[in-house]
């Protein structure tokens, strides 16, 4: 497989991989944050909202994935970089930061190859209810005929959670810590991944890099819990970020996000549809 480096970021590299395209994978760039962790952007988006990202933390026996993208071609490419740092006795473990299609949709190739999935606990009511038609509710909802959806999403099998958290876990593997922090607000599951040694925030659809916040999955009231979770993360010590769309950036899109949603509340309550 070829690739092409990158320098255009201070102490980041750029792996553009030049390979065939294929239905659902999109134009992904694996970027490489350390030896030991990378963001992968521009996988597919069926919606056009924007590419999905994802991420990669090895540590010394294991690798942990950080969402799964929303095909299963997208999810085979995320397991390539893991793949060529294997040694092959490692654990594999899955995190899903929310139940959207566009972060799970590619599950089950990570549950093939042995995955301990781990997710916000009221994820297992979501799926016990929609796996069976989630798929097939997506491909109606893009008005697609059958084979095309299966040609671009590919198998999509969800199965619940291994391990469920319900408020902020810091998780120990290998005698590295990685944090998941509760952030709802996009989702009432919503979970961001924060790893230390860099300095990273995989904040998935907390924070929207260069476009506005989807807010149609609530309210007022889970606008304002989103408007704090993002205090809580401008208060932390990151450098970089890797929200769920967009590009890696760094804390100036928190600010963003948090006045956007401050005033789009204002917005709706001028006009007396929320209180």
């Amino acid at each position: 497989m070829k690739y092409l480096i990158i320098l255009s970021v201070p102490s980041l590299v750029l792996f553009n991989f030049a390979m065939a395209q294929h239905p659902g994978l999109g134009n992904p760039i694996v970027h490489k944050i350390s030896e030991d962790v990378y963001a992968v952007t521009n996988l597919d988006h069926s919606f056009k909202y924007g590419w999905t990202n994802a991420g990669i933390i090895f540590t010394e026996n294991s690798v942990i994935f950080i969402d799964c993208g929303m095909t299963e071609a997208s999810a085979e490419f995320l397991w390539e970089p893991a793949r060529k740092n294997l040694q092959g006795n490692e654990k594999i473990y899955l995190i899903l930061t929310h139940e959207h299609c566009d972060h799970i949709f590619g599950m089950n190739v990570f549950k093939k190859k042995g995955a301990t999935v781990i997710a916000h606990e009221l994820m297992i009511e979501f799926l016990k209810e929609w796996s069976d038609k989630y798929k097939s509710t997506m491909i109606k909802k893009l008005k697609w005929s059958q084979q095309k959806g299966d040609k671009i999403f590919g198998e999509v099998k969800l199965s619940l959670p291994d391990r469920v958290i319900s408020q902020d876990t810091v998780l120990t593997i290998n005698g590295e810590t990685i944090s998941l922090l509760s952030t709802p607000g996009h989702s009432k599951t919503q979970l961001t991944v924060y790893e230390p040694k860099t300095k990273t925030l995989f904040a998935s659809d907390v924070i929207y890099q260069g476009g506005n916040p989807n807010t149609s999955f609530g309210g007022t009231q889970e606008w304002k819990a989103w408007i704090r979770a993002l205090q809580r993360l401008k208060s932390m010590e990151i450098e970089i970020i890797c929200p769920g769309h967009g590009n890696l950036c760094g804390k100036d899109e928190i600010y963003r996000n948090i006045g956007y949603l401050q005033g789009f509340i204002k917005g709706f309550q001028s006009r007396g549809e929320y209180k």
